[in-house]
């Protein structure tokens, strides 16, 4: 991902509410700023639905994110490091949730 997609993805964070324009930090290069951004998006789930991250696999280098609600799984985003997956996930999220309302916090 160049610094450019970064910077745009950043900016769409913060148009979306879920990063602070002022706030410190990168959610989209940073490991603890991607994993403040995943529990803010957790916040948004109803209670019997998570937001679960896959590994590195040898398969596959991509890491994922999918939200589970009992047995249904939905992948979400996937790409080559946590902090750019969450952050896909994120921006993915509300679509999601207009189309999955029953997995929306209420």
């Amino acid at each position: 991902m160049t610094e450019q997609e970064r910077q745009e993805i950043k900016a769409k964070l913060i148009e979306l509410g879920f990063w602070g324009d002022t706030e410190q930090g990168d959610p989209v290069a940073d490991h603890r700023d991607s994993q403040t951004l995943q529990e803010r998006l957790g916040r948004l789930l109803a209670n019997d639905v998570t937001l679960a991250s896959t590994g590195f696999s040898i398969d596959s280098p991509a890491q994922g994110v999918e939200v589970v609600k009992g047995r249904s799984v939905y992948p979400l985003a996937t790409a080559d490091s946590y902090p750019e997956t969450i952050c896909l996930a994120a921006l993915a999220l509300p679509e999601f949730l207009r189309q999955h309302p029953e997995c929306a916090a209420k």
